[in-house]
């Protein structure tokens, strides 16, 4: 099972809407929100899941954000949403439960008693947290390299994104967790760029693997430098989804068909779709 992390960005959440509301989201992905603001799409995206019965947790003590106060964490349960929990205190001194953990505090893990604990739990592989955590652990992993200008992605176009999806259950996890194309850190907004940028996940034989796409500078619009980075994406679209596109890169072809700019948090939603479609068929057709 997949357990993709969120922080609740509005055209992460957007994504992840459009693939249920349309069908396209596998049962073996579940989604994990740690919700920043309390806003429609966070609100849609509970009711979507809980109408479609597809599991997505949200984080009932969100580290960073607007619900990160008392009353914040009180209308957090409200929402329609299976419960998930950042360890950052002992578990025994916790007053909330969850079907849950992550692991966010190593000193709080390791000063927990996890004995009788029989809840999955989101954990990175570092010795001393799997040799204190009992239950069902998920493999966490921050798999995207964030560089600090988009264009030093020009010396490193294309890499390796992820092989957990081929060794998590060898190494005795139950599941596997990443940030999809995001990093670890969280960042509320982007710096200015003359790049644009679109970052697509493909798989070469089993192994997933990630493409930087980034526009030239010189031009002077931002429709232009779309449609010019669209055009080597058209030349990547096999490798990107072999016979069948995503539905998130469908969307990004029909914009270029039509010669415009969707803009940025539309390529964001569409990136983020495309990642999910895509491992979502390969977990379906491998019966991972």
């Amino acid at each position: 099972m997949y357990y993709p992390y969120f922080r609740g960005k509005q055209f992460d959440l957007l994504a992840l809407r459009t693939l249920i509301d349309n069908h396209l989201l596998s049962e073996k992905i579940c989604p994990i929100v740690e919700p920043v603001k309390n806003t429609t799409a966070l609100q849609k995206l509970c009711l979507s899941a809980q109408d479609h019965q597809h599991p997505v947790y949200l984080i009932q003590n969100p580290q960073i954000g607007e619900f990160n106060t008392e009353n914040g964490k009180q209308l957090i349960q409200s929402f329609p949403a299976r419960k998930a929990l950042a360890v950052d205190q002992p578990l025994e001194t916790m007053d909330q439960t969850a079907e849950l953990f992550i692991v966010n505090q190593p000193s709080a893990t390791l000063a927990s008693d996890w004995t009788n604990n029989q809840k999955k739990v989101l954990v990175p592989p570092e010795f001393r947290l799997l040799n204190k955590v009992e239950g069902p652990k998920i493999l966490t992993l921050d798999h995207f390299t964030r560089l600090p200008k988009l264009s030093f992605y020009q010396e490193l176009p294309d890499e390796l994104f992820s092989t957990d999806h081929l060794t998590y259950k060898k190494r005795g996890f139950s599941g596997f967790s990443d940030f999809s194309i995001d990093s670890r850190i969280y960042y509320e907004k982007g710096y200015p760029s003359p790049f644009l940028s679109l970052h697509l996940v493909y798989f070469m034989d089993d192994t997933l693997r990630i493409h930087h796409f980034i526009s030239p500078e010189e031009l002077p619009s931002q429709k232009e430098k779309f449609l010019v980075l669209m055009e080597e994406v058209f030349v990547w679209q096999r490798r990107l989804c072999k016979e069948e596109n995503t539905l998130g890169l469908a969307m990004l072809i029909d914009y270029a068909n039509k010669e415009k700019f969707p803009g940025l948090g539309v390529m964001r939603k569409a990136a983020v779709m495309h990642h999910m479609e895509l491992i979502g068929r390969y977990l379906e057709q491998s019966n991972s």
